[in-house]
Formats: structure tokens, C-alpha cells, sequence
């Protein structure tokens, strides 16, 4: 594998609207990169590398890597746990060996700007960039105290409806941070402090990695041809619509295995590597092509007791749901061919779902 090519791959979100699914790698270097990206890297060389860097406090020890441990949710990153001389706990989020990040900049900034507009984020102590095929790129940050959503509502099935409430109400905070440009950030002025998509339209953002989108799911036979060339057609004609939006802060992940809860109410928000410029319409949209219209259903009141339903709400939301549905499919396709776990097997059959209730919205056959 040319992990030199690879990494300048990795890097370019400049035609991605959801970079885990159109990052211009094929499905083997995904399998090869991703499916084992916890053995690889040592708990000793990721504190002789920390401890070099920072300042004012030193990383004593890291918890070994425990699949079970709400830590371990997520696909990017191999997260571990960490404890400083001061006695606090930290998150290690180590991306795979030889791999550059490209984004915890960006993420650092987003963590800071949410955290000094009142909303629970954490604070950054270190950024380390990978400096070539035997070390890793990877980022301490201040572990939230409070359990994930996705393991707290195993436990608590009867809180669901209270904590999707919550989870609207929250996102709908988020979305009201101003932000310049759209689609993802530029991780080189994030690291001088500057937070500036890529896009200069919304439309630009939107149809950024569509055709690759198209080409994926008409290979795997989820689209046919003929339904992919009505999809590019219907987000072409609604140009005009898109092009109006003014750009906020997006999470464009905001489920529950990126959610932290007290049992009460969203105490922690984590896991910013999609985060984008767009619409507010757009997270509620990518909330969406998670789950079934009835959980949604739950989620929108949350969202709209905290802001205004814009007018033309319907109409935006079902194009951006499906463009979620599209680029998720794509993810979950590519994904699949080296990991056939329930979990994605689920995932695919709810985006199968979603695809068909956007198609009977639109009447495309």
C-alpha cells in the first residue's frame, strides 16, 4: 500500500459532503487501514511522544483498549483512556498507524467555539501529527464525564423518548453558531485559528461527491442507472433553493454513540471529525437517515422547541435526507464488503428504507 498516495487521498475533503463515504480511498485500503486499527499502536510509545509535548502535566499511564467500553464506540479512531499527574482523566483518539489526521485542528477549534458558546464540549491538550509510517497521528482531549447514549438507552430503553427529545433540543443549540463558508473546514487555518469551509455556496457543498456517490450504489446495484441520473437531475434543479442558505456549525454525527448523558439531558458532545459549514437543515437531515420516521418524529419536537420551522422546511429537508441517504449508503455498502456485522446490516436496511420513502416523495421511479 503507497501510504504516501493514501494520505493525500485521506486529507482532500474538497469534493466530500460526508467524508467517511467519499474519501477517494478504495474499500481494501479502507479494510486494510481501518478494521484492525487498535493493535498496531503501543500505550508506552503513545506517552514517551506525549510526555515530550506537554506541558504542565504528564501522562502516567493508559488504560489498555477495552471493545466493550463506551470509549471504543466509533469507526475512525482507536480511543483509549489516559491519566495525568493532575489526577484528571484524558481521551486519547489515535488515528491508524502512518495514517495523517488532517482534521483534529479543526476539531479542536469546533470543541473551543462550542464550549465558549455555553455548550458541553471538552478541551484540547495535545495535537500530535504523524510524522511518518511508524508513528500516529493523534489527539489528548478532556474526558467528559457522563455515559454514551447509544449504551445508556441499552440500559434505559424506557428514557428513549426524554433523551431524542433532548438530543433535538441540543442539536438545535449547536446550529445556531455562525460559521464562514460551507462544507468542511480548512485544517491548515484551523490550526492558526480560523475556522472557513471550503465551499462558497451551500449547493456546492451539497453536490460535492454526489457523482462518486452514484457511481458506488449503481456498482453495487442498490440504484440503478436510470435512478441515479434522476437524482443528479433533482439536485441540479433545486440549485437555486440550496444557494439561499446562510452557513452554522454542523456536527453532521450527532447520534448517540457521539453523545454524552447525565439521564436527564445532553452533558457532552464529542467525536467532531465530519463536522461541516451548512444549513441547519443538514444535521436534522443526517439525524434522520440513522433512524426510523417515528424516533425522528420525537426529534424534531426537541429541535423546533428551541428555534423556528423555516417554511420551505419539508421541502429542503427531503433533499438533504436524501443526500444522507445516498452518501451513508455509500459508506455502509464499502464498509460492509469487510465487516457483515448486525450493526451494519441493520444500518443498511434502514438507509434501504429511507432511500424508498425519498423516492415515493419525489416520484422517482
Amino acid at each position: 500500500m503507497n501510504l504516501k498516495s493514501l494520505n493525500k487521498r485521506i486529507v482532500d475533503r474538497s469534493d466530500v459532503f460526508y467524508w467517511q463515504a467519499e474519501r477517494r480511498i478504495t474499500e481494501e485500503e479502507a479494510a486494510a487501514v481501518w478494521k484492525d486499527r487498535h493493535s498496531s499502536i503501543k500505550n508506552d510509545y503513545l506517552i514517551q511522544i506525549a510526555n515530550q509535548n506537554l506541558k504542565g502535566v504528564q501522562l502516567l499511564s493508559i488504560d489498555d483498549v477495552d471493545p466493550n467500553k463506551q470509549e471504543s464506540n466509533g469507526s475512525v479512531n482507536s480511543n483509549r483512556v489516559g491519566h495525568l499527574s493532575d489526577g484528571k482523566d484524558v481521551i486519547i483518539r489515535c488515528h491508524p498507524l502512518g495514517v495523517n489526521n488532517g482534521y483534529f485542528y479543526v476539531e479542536s477549534l469546533v470543541a473551543k467555539l462550542l464550549l465558549k458558546k455555553g455548550l458541553s464540549s471538552y478541551h484540547t491538550y495535545l495535537i500530535h501529527d504523524c510524522a511518518g509510517k511508524n508513528d500516529c497521528a493523534f489527539q489528548i482531549i478532556e474526558k467528559i464525564h457522563g455515559r454514551c447514549v447509544k449504551n445508556y438507552l441499552q440500559e434505559h430503553p424506557n428514557q428513549e423518548e426524554k433523551i431524542v427529545y433532548q438530543i433535538g433540543r441540543t442539536l438545535a443549540k449547536v446550529n445556531k453558531v455562525k460559521v464562514k463558508g460551507f462544507g468542511p473546514f480548512n485544517n491548515e487555518l484551523a490550526r492558526k485559528g480560523i475556522l472557513q469551509g471550503l465551499h462558497n455556496t451551500f449547493y456546492d457543498f451539497v453536490v460535492a461527491g454526489l457523482d462518486y456517490d452514484l457511481k458506488i450504489l449503481t456498482k453495487y446495484k442498490i440504484i440503478s442507472s436510470s435512478k441515479a441520473k434522476q437524482y443528479r437531475k433533482l439536485f441540479d434543479d433545486n440549485k437555486e433553493l440550496l444557494d439561499k442558505e446562510k452557513s452554522v456549525l454542523i456536527h453532521n454525527d450527532f447520534v448517540d454513540w457521539n453523545l454524552l448523558t447525565d439521564g436527564k439531558t445532553i452533558n457532552g458532545i464529542i467525536d467532531l471529525d465530519e463536522c461541516v459549514g451548512g444549513s441547519p437543515i443538514t444535521d436534522v437531515a443526517c439525524w434522520s437517515s440513522f433512524f426510523k420516521p417515528e424516533r425522528v418524529e420525537i426529534f424534531l419536537k426537541g429541535y423546533f422547541s428551541e428555534t423556528k420551522k423555516p417554511k420551505d422546511f419539508d421541502v429542503k429537508f427531503q433533499l438533504l435526507k436524501l443526500r444522507y441517504c445516498l452518501t451513508k449508503m455509500t459508506l455502509r455498502i464499502k464498509r460492509y464488503t469487510y465487516e457483515q456485522s448486525d450493526f451494519m446490516k441493520n444500518m443498511i436496511e434502514v438507509g434501504l428504507l429511507n432511500l424508498k420513502l425519498s423516492d415515493e416523495y419525489f416520484k422517482i421511479k
